[in-house]
């Protein structure tokens, strides 16, 4: 059941993106919107003289906030003519970063919605701002790239499978969305047998769940031939016209993710469907 879902603003071009996903999943679950416009004030600095403000003028500040505000009205405005009970929340913090001051408000959500990072008006700090979300938060992530839509309900979903942690959590998040119809592929790459591994019969333990749930599931299992993780699960994402791509984030450490690059790096930077990760 999703009753709250929180869109934190990156003020660049995906944000409509992840707002029209918002408010689809708004009016298709009667759930209430609430838009985050945060910024945050010069921290201050010690000197010699004490605690000092880093040299940002007020003017320049008042202008920085002039424009958040103004983008966060619009955002309100952009749910308000889709038809979403929506509100926008706009904070001005001095000691958080405004990704952390997201995940802190995403503890209170359902689900936070992001837009995927935009090649036009790139967000510097979207690595941090998605791993803030993902792993602070405790809620999944839906992230919904720049010129995606997000079909409401979903109808074609692939789950990226490994008998882990991030996955399970991924796919349990996932069935609020999910009609008792979708058709979900449980999807394993190249899986290892075994009692420590994928079991005897690779992704059949999770199928049968989910078929439980009254989904209409198969097991796809496929090699990687020659493709890292991420790509190779893209790929077949892409080759099934899904609607959504369901999968756990950060499986490893996230400092080797960021150096390596990883499969959680790969699908964001890559993927043309919307994704629902968990950690």
């Amino acid at each position: 059941m999703v009753r709250d879902i929180l869109v934190p603003l990156q003020f660049t071009g995906s944000d409509a993106a992840a707002l029209d996903a918002a408010a689809a999943l708004g009016l298709a679950h009667d759930a209430h919107v609430a838009v985050l416009a945060a910024v945050n004030y010069p921290a201050p600095i010690a000197s010699e003289w004490g605690m000092a403000a880093t040299m940002v003028s007020q003017d320049e500040f008042d202008r920085v906030l002039g424009s958040v505000r103004s983008a966060g009205e619009a955002a309100r405005l952009r749910l308000e003519r889709a038809g979403s009970a929506c509100e926008l929340r706009l904070l001005e913090t001095l000691l958080n970063w405004p990704e952390e001051a997201a995940a802190m408000h995403a503890r209170h959500a359902d689900i936070a919605v992001i837009g995927g990072p935009d090649p036009v008006s790139a967000n510097p700090r979207f690595s941090a701002f998605f791993g803030a979300l993902l792993l602070d938060s405790g809620r999944p992530v839906l992230v919904v790239p720049a010129m995606a839509k997000l079909a409401v309900p979903p109808r074609r979903v692939v789950l990226a499978w490994q008998p882990r942690r991030e996955p399970s959590r991924a796919i349990h998040d996932a069935l609020a969305l999910m009609p008792r119809d979708a058709q979900v592929d449980v999807l394993v790459l190249d899986p290892d047998v075994g009692d420590f591994a994928h079991g005897q019969q690779p992704g059949a333990d999770i199928a049968a769940h989910l078929a439980r749930h009254g989904l209409q599931v198969r097991v796809v299992s496929l090699p990687r031939e020659g493709r890292g993780t991420g790509q190779a699960i893209v790929d077949y994402a892409k080759s099934q016209q899904a609607d959504l791509l369901v999968m756990g984030g950060y499986g490893h450490s996230r400092w080797r993710q960021q150096v390596l690059g990883g499969t959680t790096r790969t699908v964001l930077e890559t993927a043309a469907i919307p994704v629902l990760f968990a950690h």
